[in-house]
C-alpha cells in the first residue's frame, strides 16, 4: 500500500491486528452483492481507476458501514464487503467512486483511519474484476515510495523487515507498527529510495514468506 503522506504517528497507524487471510483463503474470497440502492442503480464493475480495495476490516463491518466511512472523500457509487464461500467476511472490501480523483483521495487520506476500532488500509483495486484480490497482479501507478506490509509474525523486527524487503531495492527506512499498548501490530511500513523499488516490492514480495508467514504488500 503506497502512501503519499505519512503524517500520522506510528501509534495512530498501528492496527488492532488480526491474522490476515492466507494466500489460499484470499483466493477463495468472493464478492457478495447484497440488495442495496447502489447495486440497483448501477451494475458493479470491479477494477479500474475509480475502484479501491480496503483491507484489515473488522469482521462485523457491513457494506453500509464501509460506504459511510469511505464517502468522506467523495461520492461512493458502490461498496461491497468481500466474503468467503461460507458467507463470512474476508476482512476486505471494494469501493467504487464516481471518479479516479476521489479514489486517489481515499488512498491518500483514508489509509490509517479507524473503522469499527480497526486501522484500515486503502489501495487501488489490482484485480480488474477477477475477484481473487490476492495482491501483486498489477502494481498500478505509484504516488510514493512507502509501502504497507501486513501479516507479519509477532517476532519480526524492523531489521528482519528491512533485510527481507531490500531484495526489491534500496530501503531507506523500515518500521514495525505498534499498538497503543506497545505490542506488535503485525504490520509495518517500508520506505524505498525509488518508486521503482516500491513497485517491485508490491509485485514480487506479496505472498513471500517472512518468519514463517506469507506477507502482503
Amino acid at each position: 500500500i503506497v502512501m503519499d503522506k505519512l503524517d500520522k504517528s506510528l501509534d495512530e497507524l498501528a492496527s488492532m491486528s488480526r491474522k490476515a487471510p492466507t494466500r489460499a483463503q484470499r483466493g477463495r474470497a468472493s464478492r457478495r452483492y447484497g440488495t442495496n440502492p447502489y447495486s440497483k442503480a448501477k451494475p458493479f464493475v470491479a477494477g479500474g481507476v475509480s475502484t479501491v480495495y480496503v483491507g484489515n476490516l473488522d469482521w462485523k463491518v457491513t457494506w453500509k458501514d464501509l460506504k459511510d466511512h469511505m464517502k468522506s472523500v467523495g461520492e461512493v457509487e458502490h461498496a461491497d464487503v468481500l466474503t468467503y464461500n461460507d458467507g463470512k467476511s474476508s476482512g476486505g472490501g471494494l469501493v467504487r467512486y464516481a471518479n479516479a480523483k476521489q479514489a486517489q483521495r481515499a488512498i491518500n487520506e483514508l489509509t490509517g483511519t479507524y473503522l469499527n476500532g480497526r486501522t484500515i488500509f486503502v489501495r487501488e483495486d489490482r484485480e480488474n474484476g477477477k475477484g481473487s484480490h490476492k495482491g501483486g497482479s498489477s502494481a498500478g501507478e505509484l504516488s510514493g515510495t512507502t509501502v504497507f506490509v501486513g501479516n507479519l509474525s509477532w517476532q519480526t523486527s524492523w531489521q528482519d523487515l528491512k533485510d527481507h524487503m531490500r531484495s526489491a531495492g534500496e530501503v531507506e527506512k523500515a518500521d514495525i507498527l505498534m499498538r497503543s499498548d506497545g505490542k506488535h501490530s503485525g504490520a509495518g511500513l517500508v520506505t524505498f529510495k525509488t518508486k521503482e523499488a516500491a513497485r517491485k516490492a508490491m509485485k514480487e514480495l506479496t505472498d513471500s514468506s517472512l518468519n514463517g508467514r506469507l506477507i502482503f504488500v
